[in-house]
């Protein structure tokens, strides 16, 4: 009789207790060949909070247009921007009350004590901290500090000094501003179609994205490498400038002083000076590709950075100054130029390849 009345006892608490327990739904957003998804998958938080109680549904963001809109729907309940969502992502759904975690740090660290406040109390308490939109992000600071890095480079500068000049010996000021306004926006066109490609070309990579993220650290590290070499000895071994066949055609092209010479030289140089400028636009594009970053205003207002000294070594010059002057002074200060982008490069490298 004992021995049944505690065998009564005990089933009467465990139901008890399992009626008392809240159920919660775990709502996990990802991307297959997310680096930061990767975490949250190694660290078992998924399958470590999963029980009766407790259902971790699984949405791939990529893998149909449901998952897609459900993340937009939750990203707006956070109260996110489109330009702040990402992945990793949770929502935890408890009764009426929602929390949301976003990053693998966030997830790792804070989700199984949101999901026993859930189970215990019936809500989410206060006290779990809330969703840092920007952890893990690319901000509008990095976009401009990166900008205004790549944009001093003495391959860009070169040219333009080349154009100037040749424009100036064979026509008005008022022509060489016309005609230098038209090289600069064929820059722009071109340097914004062909990061828009890198990054497209990056994102298509999804299986691979780990390796093509890691890939793109040590190029990054590599091109930062090779910059601080060109301080020490300039022109020695190799070099990240305009190749040496190419030069010959700039000159002429800046000789003749067209619209058409113009814009053909803003899209050659543009390509060709990619090696020689663009470590940073590589690390920026990779960073916003792994962390949901993007966006073409992002990509816009980069660019737009990325000409302004060219604008304003323009209009220096259209308001009197020499040009060859700028370019003394470019080759002057060329080296101190490679040391600064170097120096930066390699700290995006490490920064790639170790967080």
């Amino acid at each position: 009789m004992n021995k049944k009345f505690i065998l009564l006892f005990i089933a009467l608490t465990l139901a008890l207790s399992l009626a008392s327990a809240h159920h919660v739904n775990v709502h996990y957003f990802y991307r297959a060949g997310c680096l930061h998804c990767g975490n949250v998958a190694d660290s078992g938080i998924l399958d470590l909070v999963e029980n009766e109680n407790v259902s971790v549904i699984k949405y791939d963001i990529y893998a149909n247009q449901e998952n897609a809109d459900l993340f937009i729907k939750y990203t707006n309940s956070a109260g996110l921007t489109k330009y702040q969502r990402g992945v990793p992502f949770i929502t935890v759904e408890c009764n009426e009350s929602l929390d949301f975690l976003i990053g693998d740090v966030q997830i790792i660290n804070q989700l199984q004590e949101t999901v026993k406040t859930c189970e215990a109390n019936g809500m989410i308490s206060n006290g779990v901290s809330p969703v840092d939109p920007s952890q893990e992000k690319i901000t509008l600071g990095t976009i401009i500090i990166g900008a205004l890095i790549d944009s001093i480079n003495p391959c860009a500068f070169a040219v333009l000094a080349f154009l100037l000049i040749g424009l100036l010996a064979v026509g008005s000021r008022k022509r060489m501003l016309k005609i230098a306004s038209i090289y600069i926006i064929a820059v722009y066109i071109t340097y914004f179609l062909a990061g828009f490609g890198i990054f497209k070309a990056i994102q298509s990579l999804t299986k691979i994205t780990h390796y093509v993220y890691l890939a793109s650290g040590v190029l990054v590290l590599v091109v930062g490498l090779i910059e601080i070499k060109d301080f020490f000895w300039y022109g020695k071994g190799f070099t990240l400038q305009i190749p040496k066949s190419l030069q010959p055609l700039v000159h002429k092209m800046a000789d003749q002083g067209t619209l058409p010479a113009a814009i053909i030289m803003g899209f050659l140089v543009s390509l060709f000076e990619l090696p020689c400028t663009g470590g940073i636009y590589l690390a920026i594009l990779t960073m916003m590709s792994i962390n949901k970053s993007f966006a073409i205003s992002y990509l816009l207002l980069y660019n737009l950075i990325f000409i302004l000294p060219l604008i304003v070594i323009t209009l220096i010059v259209y308001g009197g100054t020499n040009p060859e002057k700028i370019d003394k002074w470019r080759l002057k200060e060329r080296k101190w130029m490679k040391l600064a982008a170097g120096i930066i490069l390699i700290a995006l490298g490490l920064y790639i390849l170790l967080f």
